[in-house]
């Protein structure tokens, strides 16, 4: 095999191996199947591996004639080490029985609805190129219309949810999905309500995350409580945390967000989640969203109120990373700023080590804003406590 040159033609531009069941997507570039498939089921904004062009869509059209003459000059080397490729069986099979279970979960009988969904859950966990025949338009259309007609069963639900979570649609797919469901996130803000394992809870927030990332200010500005009632029962009994986080991420530039997530206890099972998480990213997010709240008088009070919340805050500072240190020094800032002439707050900061550690902050750098944040609360601090506040604390 060594000794013969193998004509490029008949290489996968991924793989560059010989293609066994050649393909070709819609710039007219062919791959191998498998190796396709792969690249597709785990790229999140669907583009073409050579070109780089963004694919309107990820049909697969077997190209017979290429294969046909790779397995003839297969046959003529054979003698010289070329395996022989078999005629490979119809991999449009699979994609179609994907489509009849698909179809009869949407419109069969209801005895028959959940056993199908079981069935298709099973077709995506089986493999990751399964996950491909799920990632189109026609089948989320199926998925979205099921959560829709029967956000009430919570059994279907469960199910519809798990195989969404499972199979990584792309920034693309979400967005017409959405762009046709419009009402799509308020149906699953309704099923987290009624989703009975925490395993389905979870995919729920996951893909409502997903939604939020890509939806517009309309789905973000008009939010229901209950969702923030959902949110903080996540974060309190730790599911699907980080999704959780950055919703509340999304909704918590909007004002009257805010005051919904404080109401509900956020900032409570934030600071909740900052005292027991060693996560490095889960803080992060954890002290962005705790910096968001502390933009209203009512989060600053929350925080004030928790027996640790200034602490953790201090705590945190050169633990977690530069933006959970901007972050931490912007809540100090708020807090003080809105505080003035209050000695108990002042007190507290230095009783905790927050003084402390903005101390150290000086001296091991951070950006300019952030350093000039710190000088203005430490003169803050400084005017009202009327004495040294600066102390080795560190």
């Amino acid at each position: 095999m060594a000794e013969i040159e193998v004509p490029s033609d008949f290489l996968c531009p991924i793989s560059l191996q010989i293609m066994r069941d050649p393909v070709t997507i819609s710039t007219g570039i062919t791959y191998d199947r498998e190796s396709i498939e792969k690249w597709l089921s785990s790229c999140k904004n669907l583009s073409c591996p050579v070109t780089k062009q963004a694919l309107g869509g990820i049909d697969l059209t077997p190209n017979h004639t290429l294969r046909r003459v790779i397995q003839g000059w297969c046959s003529l080397n054979n003698r010289h080490g070329v395996e022989q490729i078999p005629t490979p069986n119809s991999e449009d099979d699979r994609g179609d029985v994907v489509k009849l279970i698909l179809k009869e979960a949407v419109k069969g009988p209801r005895s028959s609805r959940l056993e199908c969904l079981k069935r298709l859950k099973d077709i995506v966990a089986e493999s990751e190129r399964n996950k491909i025949y799920f990632q189109n338009v026609e089948s989320m259309e199926c998925l979205a219309s099921i959560l829709k007609e029967d956000e009430d069963e919570a059994a279907i639900v469960e199910e519809t949810i798990e195989i969404i979570s499972n199979i990584n649609s792309s920034t693309a797919l979400l967005k017409h999905i959405l762009t046709q469901n419009p009402r799509l996130i308020d149906t699953l803000i309704s099923i987290i309500t009624i989703t009975k394992t925490s395993k389905s809870r979870a995919a729920t927030i996951a893909f409502l995350s997903s939604l939020y990332t890509i939806s517009d200010q309309t789905h973000k500005t008009f939010t229901k409580e209950i969702i923030f009632v959902q949110l903080t029962r996540a974060l309190k009994d730790q599911i699907a945390t980080k999704p959780t986080l950055k919703i509340l991420l999304h909704l918590a530039p909007f004002g009257r967000n805010r005051i919904k997530a404080v109401k509900n206890g956020a900032v409570f099972h934030v600071v909740e989640l900052l005292l027991h998480s060693s996560n490095g990213r889960e803080c992060e997010l954890a002290m962005a969203v705790l910096d968001r709240l502390c933009e209203c008088a009512e989060g600053r009070a929350e925080l004030l109120r928790h027996g640790g919340g200034m602490a953790v805050v201090g705590r945190k500072i050169l633990r977690v990373s530069n933006l959970g240190n901007e972050k931490a020094v912007r809540i100090v800032y708020n807090v003080c700023k809105n505080n003035v002439g209050n000695l108990g707050v002042v007190e507290e900061m230095v009783e905790v080590g927050v003084v402390g550690k903005l101390c150290l902050m000086l001296q091991v750098g951070g950006n300019l804003k952030t350093k000039e944040r710190i000088k203005e609360i430490l003169h803050l601090l400084q005017c009202v406590f009327k004495g040294p506040i600066i102390q080795d604390q560190s």
